[in-house]
């Protein structure tokens, strides 16, 4: 899909799933300049303003941007643990869309690869450009062809982010994304987030991701570390919950069910695994 241009701004020509990305990048860029901003973003806020969307429709559902930002933070605060005890590291982030990890969290030393279909590369590009150290893949993750791009690079610790990508996947899509990552890349650390059961019933209620776009919850669990039943490789060793977090900018309603429903509490979760 090629991205239009209106009167200097970039109105984004994106496939279903893919529009998705919109709502983390709003989220972000909506943080920016907060007294109490859960993630400093920037760079997000400059790339919102610089497109012909409609970002108020996603403003509507001010949860959804408050549980992205949570992610943000938390799987940059992973990130960086990872960064500081890895000198010889590269980074690879599934799905990356719009999301400006790499400006975030590079430490000058790490190789970063960033994969995702061909019409959000061309949107990346355009809107974000490269730099030293990252390479931008496009295609799609169940293709093999990235697998060479990232170990010919001869890093020795992997980290891959998988942020707002699981959810929209069947669970037979998900085992095989997690079984090719600890096929070729044993050892290696993997930051991904899911939803409940419940909460992926209920995704065509709140969720500006799905009320926003044609996109469907596909796969949810009730208990991340369960994947290990999967594949003896598949060790979680970390989960958080969103809703644990920044109690303050979650709406009313949202802060009062979760307190009195462990369900909804649960609902989101963000997980830190090694595979293989």
């Amino acid at each position: 899909m090629t991205q239009q241009m209106t009167a200097d701004r970039t109105k984004p020509d994106l496939g279903t799933v893919q529009e998705t990305l919109l709502t983390p990048l709003c989220a972000r860029a909506d943080q920016y300049g907060r007294p109490d901003a859960i993630v400093s973003d920037k760079r997000a806020m400059e790339i919102v303003r610089s497109m012909d969307y409609d970002f108020d429709k996603i403003r509507k559902f001010p949860d959804t941007l408050t549980g992205c930002a949570i992610r943000a933070a938390i799987f940059d605060r992973w990130i960086a643990e990872f960064l500081q005890g890895n000198g010889d590291a590269a980074v690879v982030l599934i799905g990356e869309g719009l999301d400006t990890t790499y400006d975030r969290n590079d430490d000058g030393r790490a190789e970063w690869f960033e994969i995702d279909f061909p019409d959000v590369i061309e949107l990346r590009r355009q809107l974000i450009g490269t730099s030293d150290r990252r390479t931008m893949i496009a295609g799609s993750v169940f293709e093999k062809d990235w697998i060479d791009q990232v170990r010919s690079g001869g890093r020795s610790q992997i980290l891959f982010q998988a942020a707002g990508v699981f959810m929209y996947l069947p669970e037979e899509k998900v085992r095989s994304l997690l079984g090719l990552l600890a096929d070729h890349f044993p050892g290696a650390t993997l930051l991904f987030d899911t939803c409940s059961t419940m909460a992926k019933r209920n995704s065509h209620r709140w969720e500006a991701t799905v009320r926003t776009t044609n996109a469907v919850y596909q796969w949810g669990t009730d208990d991340p570390r369960s994947i290990a039943k999967w594949d003896g490789r598949f060790q979680v060793t970390d989960v958080e919950y969103m809703m644990n977090y920044h109690r303050h900018q979650w709406s009313l309603k949202t802060r009062f069910w979760s307190t009195v429903s462990a369900d909804l509490r649960h609902g989101y979760q963000l997980n830190r695994a090694i595979l293989g």
